[in-house]
């Protein structure tokens, strides 16, 4: 989930509690529901594309090296 990782990125101040009611919520929720309160959505391209620019951004890192 790298999408949810550039979230935690952009510092969202409530992100914590988010997340741990995400993890508490285990499989009894749909990805949607689950990926609502951080305003992801699996089935919007730019989900992929935020996710995706996270890898994106690892490379460079690499590529530097």
């Amino acid at each position: 989930m790298n999408a949810l990782y550039a979230v935690y990125e952009e510092g969202g101040e409530d992100f914590q509690e988010k997340y741990f009611d995400m993890l508490k919520a285990g499989g009894s929720k749909h990805h949607k529901e689950l990926l609502a309160p951080f305003g992801l959505d699996a089935s919007d391209p730019a989900f992929w594309d935020k996710g995706l620019s996270m890898i994106e951004e690892l490379i460079d890192e690499l590529e530097k090296m």
